[in-house]
């Protein structure tokens, strides 16, 4: 057991002396800003006006191309107030000059029908390339302070604004000047600026052959600035990884979906011998209207011909066809089209082991001193690890091994029981193959230590043991599983043809499966793997089953034909029944185990904001707050769900149910969330005033997810946190325990897709043996007595396998030729913020003496042991917040049809 883990973060060394870099900066004109909003705003005529414009395109070109630029700043194009970029060096403007001109010719549109309307255009345009020589912008001199931060009023430190993009460049660069080392082999790395922070990809990639094939892929290194709640120094965090490279041939893109490419080219000008540190991000996607593949707009390698007029830049067709010649490089530039796990499988394993990835970090930490210290190791904060949880199945003993499975099975039995107030369990299974039928019905009777039927195939079984009543009927899906007819319509929206279709075989579903009666019912239903309809785009079939199973009052879950799927058979069907048990609400926290107790009665209060976008299953958008309450000893119903329209908690089947078959509901607009004039909380906010209200009566611990949860509750932002206080949208913080006597809070936060919590992995206490991972809950060591914020680790699960620590990867050792083909175990860490507890001074200031204080780490443990359960690999989050995310599978949403098709209730 290890008993520290090392974070793959960093902060400014207070040891060392002032941090200022020197650059040259230039601001965007405000001369340029209206003429050319008026060039690009002809772009959408009759859509919806732009506020900006659109530098991104721009900004690549200039790090791409622009000798000495170090990094371009976020908000140029539409305010003066932000530098626009930053330089070592100023650039002459007969460089910047032919760059503005190639960007700004793509602002206008492309043609116009209209003679007159084209030849407005003509003369914008005109105006606006004269505007580049009347008003060449002006360097200026200024210093930055690299770890320039501000507390907040909760003592979190606030990094300049700047830092977010000026910090991960300045290290990108320090990296890519600095090759990494790895058994006598030099690894180079080029930098790519992306929006969240910079990656770092090793250059060129390495090869790997096997089945007949070469196989790239490059060392990876991710470079993010962070905040940490209450840390009185800002993070770094460098995140590791591998990233792949499609080499087919030709490279089939997923039907619907692009691909990244990532572009090597020297700099066009002449004379110019910079050495080459970045690639360029560009995007590659099927243009419907052209009928073959294209640059998005946002990619720049289609303007570099203009430029750069002696080298050939390759075009869409060419990188798909030819993409292993372009990867290897044509004439001095290269091109690699990014694998993602919606293309063909790739030999090469995702993943790094821990002993490759801590040699990476040495070689960052090396690069960064004596500017940036690593974070302090993390120390166990909590003894006890685990609740407890029913013995594993896995002994040779014959009769320990039964009265464990029959142990397993009465806790199964109680808690469906419980989850259906003691009515019958009705399962429907609709099949399409037999092999998932037998295993279906087979794994619910070795779920529930039911006898096998002797009943038909297709028919009606039934089962009364052990106190509990199962009723099951079995049936063909036949044509209820076909793709969908979406049929287009003149005056109809894509949104509005899909619902139609989807309701046409909701109907169909329903009719078929018939009244349930009592309580929710579950379907077990046979699908095809989505690969059966990407050549016929939103004809996937799942969405109307979903809700016609609603509509019959089943919830419903799926597994797909063996033919498609992977995996053996009887596990499939071991985890649909699994699931289908969770939807019913069968599944509460084990008792738990922690240093010091917490209130037997304590409910749990999970919050879950659903956000379903434009391009989404029902291509409808909508925004929903999901609240989970959950009593572990509750004899009936244990796990509820707040019905906002009856305003009562109910059974969570029914809110699971409930969800699907509102399907009107849509109050926020795609992508974005309300943010009312007035200053009023917004929906959302007076939804969970009003939740903190009914739980109010016992004690509460209200769980939720920073990433999942803070754009429409600002007040969990970093930046707004405060010690057992809480701040709604408007006003002033509040103490936690007005809402509440008994309340507490736990905020989460993962990875987020932005390396928001670091990598991490545990050295060992003996050098010669190589790193690994530890399960637990952890704290830094210098943390402070009141301290609130801890990392949550879980143990390896039985689907990762068994892989060694020290197999290398990037630079395979002799002995393991074929390590690059193994797949790594990256766990993540969760970071456990315990925003709100019995604290001495939450107690003092409510003038309550008589009280014992919480310890924040017996909250936090309490939290962490929630990823924990019988039926589950360790959770990615606690089971109230898990179960509240798997709620927003019935969040579909089916657009209304024309006003002028509507029916009249």
């Amino acid at each position: 057991m290890y008993n520290l883990i090392r974070a793959c973060a960093y902060e400014p060394d207070p040891a060392s002396d002032p941090w200022t870099e020197k650059y040259r900066v230039i601001d965007f004109p405000a001369e340029w800003r209206a003429e050319f909003l008026d060039l690009y705003r002809r772009r959408w005529r009759r859509r919806e006006q732009p506020l900006g414009l659109p530098v991104k395109r721009l900004n690549a070109l200039l790090r791409s191309t622009a000798p000495g630029l170090v990094a371009t700043g976020r908000g140029a194009g539409t305010s003066s107030d932000v530098p626009w970029f930053y330089a070592s060096e100023e650039m002459p403007a007969e460089l910047v000059a032919p760059l503005l001109a190639s960007w700004v010719m793509t602002l206008p549109p492309d043609t116009d029908p209209d003679p007159a309307r084209a030849a407005e255009h003509r003369a914008a345009l005109d105006r606006a390339l004269t505007l580049i020589d009347q008003h060449s912008p002006r360097w200026r001199h200024e210093s930055v302070d690299l770890a320039a931060a501000k507390p907040s009023e909760g003592g979190t430190a606030q990094p300049d604004r700047r830092l977010y993009h000026l910090l991960p460049e300045w290290v990108g660069a320090r990296l890519s000047a600095r090759p990494l080392r790895l058994d006598g082999i030099d690894l180079s790395f080029r930098q790519v600026t992306r929006d969240q922070g910079v990656e770092l990809v090793s250059w060129p990639p390495r090869k790997y052959v096997r089945a007949k094939r070469t196989w790239y892929y490059s060392a990876l290194a991710t470079v993010t600035v962070q905040t940490v709640p209450f840390a009185t120094r800002f993070r770094v965090h460098v995140s590791y990884g591998v990233r792949r490279w499609e080499t087919g041939s030709p490279v089939r893109l997923p039907d619907g979906r692009g691909a990244s490419v990532l572009l090597d080219a020297p700099l066009p000008w002449p004379g110019t011998q910079a050495p080459r540190r970045r690639l360029a991000v560009n995007s590659l996607a099927f243009d419907r209207g052209l009928g073959a593949l294209a640059w998005t707009r946002h990619s720049l390698v289609d303007m570099l011909p203009h430029l750069d007029i002696l080298r050939a830049y390759p075009k869409p067709s060419e990188v798909a066809a030819e993409a292993v010649e372009w990867l290897d490089g044509r004439d001095g530039v290269a091109a690699g089209i990014v694998h993602s796990t919606a293309m063909d499988d790739h030999r090469v394993g995702v993943g790094l082991m821990p002993l490759e990835r801590s040699l990476l970090d040495r070689w960052v930490e090396d690069a960064l001193r004596p500017f940036l210290r690593r974070v302090p190791d993390y120390e166990r904060a909590h003894q006890k690890r685990r609740p407890i949880l029913l013995p594993s199945s896995a002994t040779k003993d014959s009769q320990q091994l039964e009265q464990r499975v029959q142990q397993r099975v009465r806790a199964r039995r109680a808690a469906v029981r419980a989850a259906l107030d003691g009515q019958p369990l009705r399962v429907d299974v609709l099949w399409q193959t037999d092999e998932t039928r037998d295993a279906t019905i087979g794994a619910l009777c070795e779920w529930l230590g039911l006898p096998a039927s002797t009943g038909t195939a297709d028919g009606e079984y039934e089962w009364r043991f052990g106190g509990l009543s199962v009723h099951m009927r079995v049936h063909s899906l036949e044509g209820l599983g076909a793709p969908l007819e979406v049929i287009r319509k003149q005056g109809w929206s894509r949104a509005q043809v899909l619902a139609e279709a989807v309701r046409k075989r909701a109907a169909q579903t329903a009719e078929r499966l018939g009244p349930v009666g009592g309580t929710a019912g579950l379907a077990l239903v046979e699908t095809l793997g989505p690969g059966r309809f990407r050549k016929r785009p939103d004809s996937d079939p799942k969405v109307a089953l979903r809700h016609g199973c609603a509509r019959a009052d089943r919830v419903s879950q799926f597994i797909v034909v063996p033919e498609d799927a992977e995996g053996p058979l009887a596990m499939r069907a071991g985890s649909a029944v699994a699931d289908g048990m969770r939807q019913l609400g069968a599944v509460v926290p084990p008792e738990q185990q922690l240093d010091e107790k917490l209130p037997e009665d304590l409910q749990y209060l999970a919050l879950w904001h659903v956000r379903r976008q434009a391009n989404g299953p029902t291509r409808q958008a909508t925004e929903r707050l999901i609240a989970l309450r959950i009593r572990p000893n509750d004899p009936v119903h244990p796990v509820r769900g707040w019905d906002e329209a009856r305003k009562e908690w109910v059974p969570y089947p029914r809110l699971l149910l409930t969800l699907a078959t509102d399907t009107a509901r849509a109050e926020l607009r795609p992508g974005r969330v309300a943010r009312p004039a007035d200053g009023q909380p917004d929906e959302v906010q007076r939804q969970i005033r009003s939740l903190l209200f009914q739980v109010r009566d016992r004690p509460t611990l209200i769980l939720a997810n920073s990433g999942n949860l803070r754009a429409a509750w600002p007040g969990l932002s970093n930046g707004e946190l405060h010690r057992d206080m809480i701040t709604f949208c408007g006003e002033e913080p509040a103490r936690l325990v007005l809402h509440g006597a008994d309340l507490r809070m736990v905020l989460l936060r993962d990875t987020n897709s932005r390396s928001e919590t670091p990598q991490w992995y545990a050295p060992a206490d003996d050098e010669d043996e190589p790193p690994g991972f530890s399960a637990g809950l952890w704290a830094a060591r210098d943390a402070v007595p009141d301290n609130r914020v801890f990392l949550s680790t879980v143990g390896k699960p039985a689907t990762a396998g068994a892989v060694r620590r020290d197999l290398r990867k990037l630079v395979p050792d002799k002995n393991w030729p074929h390590a690059p083909a193994a797949r790594a175990w990256n766990p993540q860490a969760l970071e456990l913020t315990v925003v709100g507890c019995l604290s001495p001074s939450a107690l003092a200031a409510a003038g309550r003496t008589g009280t014992s204080p919480d310890r924040p780490s017996v909250v936090a443990a309490a939290t962490h042991q929630l990823r924990f359960h019988d039926e589950y690999d360790p959770l990615s989050r606690p089971l109230p917040l898990h179960l509240g995310k798997r709620a927003e599978e019935y969040v579909l949403p089916l657009a209304p049809p024309p006003a002028d098709e509507q029916k009249p209730e």
